[in-house]
């Protein structure tokens, strides 16, 4: 609006079409968070890097967790997953498949419902003493009315002292990303952002808004089911 009213337009196509990339592009210019400085740092201190990895049921965490994991183990970092999503049937054991996949340490527990902030924490004691890179934990998919899994959330958090809280989001979720973006942020503070079947969906209104209202780091896009299908984002391609 800003650019086309009360503005004399010679070609109203081109001043309007010129108006929406600027838009687009100033929402889409996140912060830069460099994921391989930010694990170099922390190495500094003598201890593992701590990723919690957040989101809704169904927005493709497990998978995200090993994809990421493998995204570093090939920047010659080692990884160490936390199969922390203890409340789904099956949930760690899933994670602990994709571990095996790759080629990548994971700390799981067979029973279901067990205590995911207590595991999680273990894994960071048993990567700190394996001299182990990144801890890369998975947690319950979560909706925001269930006020108990965001109560564990929070535990997780004080308890465990991620050094990022990366929000998992579904590209095909619709207006829904705006309520789950401002609920985590508002439960435990989000970091970063990763987008999962990005390839499904090419209109990317979820990412735009996510952008828009959390104006954070994104870090990665998943644009597909193999373990090399995570790319780093890319504001000019996307």
């Amino acid at each position: 609006k800003k650019d086309i009213v009360d503005v004399p337009i010679n070609n109203v196509k081109k001043t309007i079409e010129d108006s929406l990339r600027k838009t687009l592009d100033e929402i889409l210019d996140v912060p830069k968070l460099n994921i391989i400085e930010k694990i170099k740092e922390i190495k500094k201190e003598d201890r593992s890097a701590v990723f919690l990895i957040l989101g809704y049921n169904g927005a493709g965490k497990s998978i995200t967790c090993a994809k990421f994991a493998r995204y570093l183990k090939d920047k010659n970092f080692k990884p160490f997953l936390a199969a922390g999503d203890t409340f789904r049937a099956a949930g760690s054991l899933q994670l602990a498949n994709y571990a095996n996949m790759i080629g990548v340490p994971v700390l799981q527990i067979q029973e279901q419902k067990g205590d995911s902030c207590a595991l999680i924490f273990d894994a960071i004691k048993s990567a700190n003493a394996r001299k182990l890179d990144v801890v890369i934990a998975d947690t319950a998919g979560r909706i925001h009315s269930n006020a108990d899994l965001m109560d564990e959330l929070k535990k997780i958090v004080r308890v465990n002292k991620p050094d990022l809280k990366i929000l998992v989001l579904d590209s095909l979720t619709g207006n829904d990303v705006v309520e789950q973006c401002e609920q985590f942020d508002k439960a435990v503070g989000v970091d970063a952002l990763i987008f999962t079947k990005v390839d499904a969906y090419e209109k990317g209104g979820s990412l735009l808004s996510a952008a828009y209202i959390l104006n954070k780091p994104i870090l990665f896009l998943g644009i597909g089911q193999n373990m090399d299908s995570l790319k780093e984002y890319d504001k000019k391609k996307f």
